[in-house]
């Protein structure tokens, strides 16, 4: 369900199914499980590293899966999951292939930069406007990582952003074209390299302390209503 290779210093997680090309990628289980597995594999290199997002086709992910909302082990398990890239010791990087919405744009934002391809794909928090509230947790993140303006146009308002505004909205830190997309991310990665550690570690812990605590309390989403 996911491919982790590495170049030099930077590994790359391709959150892809090979089986399914035209997948849009939904945080199930297995694939939450499987990026786990991979930060388990990254984690525990030696030296400097730094750690590539990306997916192959139409879509990076259309986040989560509404059927699973009623099981009270998938939210808090996503949200872990966002927790862990948030503070991570490894710097992150997102290559943005394609459309990146709801759950997928929130756990792009816990990576440390977002890159995206200038020609194809939206961002977009859907969620008021498909009737899913935000935990409390997603709700801290998303408002940690955006200004404050930005952040009440996606979550109050939905608003659908292209490569370009996303990149103005400072919700993406570049868009280049899809042929440089994963090269580039690369690239930023490597340089990012030297920062992995317990020091780095410790100053996301301490600037995310509160999402980080939001994010591991035991919340689940409704389709219709409040979080219970």
């Amino acid at each position: 369900m996911t491919e982790l290779t590495r170049d030099g210093d930077v590994f790359v997680l391709d959150i892809s199914d090979p089986a399914l090309p035209d997948d849009d990628h939904r945080f199930t289980y297995e694939r939450i499980a499987a990026i786990d597995a991979a930060l388990d594999e990254v984690e525990a290199s030696e030296g400097p590293a730094a750690l590539v997002i990306t997916a192959r086709g139409k879509f990076f992910s259309n986040g989560l899966v509404p059927e699973l909302f009623v099981e009270p082990e998938y939210t808090p398990a996503y949200q872990r999951l966002v927790a862990r890239l948030l503070v991570s010791e490894v710097p992150t990087v997102g290559a943005l292939n394609g459309h990146c919405y709801a759950g997928a744009l929130l756990f792009a934002l816990a990576f440390d930069e977002r890159y995206a391809r200038t020609e194809r794909g939206f961002h977009c928090l859907p969620e008021a406007a498909i009737k899913v509230p935000f935990t409390a947790g997603l709700a801290a993140l998303a408002m940690a990582r955006l200004a404050p303006q930005v952040a009440h146009r996606a979550m109050v308002l939905a608003t659908r952003y292209d490569a370009e505004s996303a990149l103005a909205a400072g919700i993406l830190d570049a868009i280049v074209p899809a042929e440089e997309l994963l090269g580039a991310a690369v690239a930023r990665a490597a340089e990012l390299a030297p920062l992995r550690g317990p020091v780095l570690g410790s100053i996301k812990n301490a600037r995310y302390a509160g999402v980080v605590d939001a994010l591991h309390r035991t919340e689940s989403l409704s389709v219709e209503g409040a979080t219970a």
